[in-house]
């Protein structure tokens, strides 16, 4: 792969530049540069209104593109009378209330009204879930949907003459295809960003569950957790740690810790014996607010033929595991 910019300029930055840069070859007076580019530039601003639900202008007469406008990664205003809102991630996720604060600013202070603004919030990175951006009135652009665009067939043709729109397009494409590196990885070859995929997967399959870094003092992991059900003084949940499948506890307070703590070991181990599911004692018991109580004792990520996941049998395993948490909440709710 020859050497790409975007390999070397990875903030967020850098892609708030090389959008603003394609939106601004939206400019009807560019047209005349580059036919090819201005499409490409046209094309995002129609992934956009169709992604809020508005019809594009059936004519732009005018794109203006500012960036860090009060904090505003990029604010797009087309034909004079409709504020394009965009906060732009590489993975981090929104903070400090910061996306009612561009809208509330936009309003306020450039006078635009609610129905001429369209906020959009474009993660070239993975979250776990999009509730908070929803909540704000924000639009989600992730990168699959910036692919569609990147690498339309006006876009190939575009390529062919900018550098800048080749290297912008490989550079997501080779990100996508690090996350999903996890259908097309043997386990022991999976990276951190397989993980990523990994967990979007079984969150989409399960229907349930949230993912994130979980920090601790060995360097952190991917954590998926999920399946909580409350039962006499605590949850009792599920919690994959990457390579780890753990069954857990959560306990408010102190009080009853170490007790809690050897009541659930036992109850899952005796329930999971029951119904076929190895698990066996965690090398240490821990005694805070969450506790492992059980380890699955087998791997649970089942392979095909050729060594690569298998999603249905994987998701198979953690049903099982969510079958045994199930019943052990019917019995003590009994």
């Amino acid at each position: 792969m020859p050497p790409n910019i975007f390999h070397f300029a990875t903030s967020e930055l850098s892609q708030d530049a090389a959008l603003c840069w394609l939106l601004a070859w939206a400019k009807p007076e560019h047209l005349a540069d580059s036919t090819k580019l201005h499409r490409v530039g046209t094309d995002l601003l129609g992934l956009i209104y169709a992604k809020a639900g508005v019809p594009k202008p059936s004519k732009i007469t005018s794109v203006e593109v500012r960036k860090q406008v009060s904090g505003i990664d990029i604010l797009c205003v087309v034909n004079g009378d409709c504020a394009i809102i965009i906060e732009d991630k590489v993975g981090t996720k929104q903070h400090s209330e910061q996306l009612p604060r561009y809208k509330d600013h936009v309003s306020t202070e450039l006078g635009f009204l609610p129905h001429h603004m369209i906020p959009v919030y474009i993660q070239t990175g993975d979250e776990s879930n999009y509730a908070e951006v929803a909540k704000h009135g924000y639009h989600v652009i992730n990168r699959s949907d910036l692919l569609t665009v990147l690498e339309s067939k006006q876009a190939a043709e575009a390529k062919a003459e900018s550098d800048l729109l080749r290297s912008f397009s490989s550079h997501v494409r080779h990100m996508e295809d690090d996350v999903m590196s996890y259908l097309k990885f043997p386990l022991a070859e999976w990276t951190w960003n397989s993980w990523k995929g990994f967990y979007s997967h079984v969150q989409r399959l399960l229907g349930e569950g949230a993912w994130d870094y979980v920090p601790n003092a060995g360097g952190g992991f991917l954590g998926f957790w999920w399946h909580f059900n409350e039962v006499k003084d605590c949850e009792i949940y599920l919690q994959l740690e990457q390579e780890r499948f753990c069954f857990k506890i959560a306990v408010e307070g102190t009080a009853n810790r170490k007790e809690l703590r050897d009541h659930w070991h036992h109850a899952v181990s005796t329930k999971c014996k029951e119904l076929g599911l190895p698990v066996t004692r965690p090398g240490r018991f821990g005694s805070g607010t969450y506790m492992t109580v059980a380890l699955l004792d087998q791997e649970f990520r089942i392979v095909d033929g050729n060594g690569l996941i298998d999603m249905d049998k994987t998701v198979g395993v953690l049903r099982s595991a969510q079958a045994v948490i199930d019943a052990l909440e019917a019995e003590a709710a009994a």
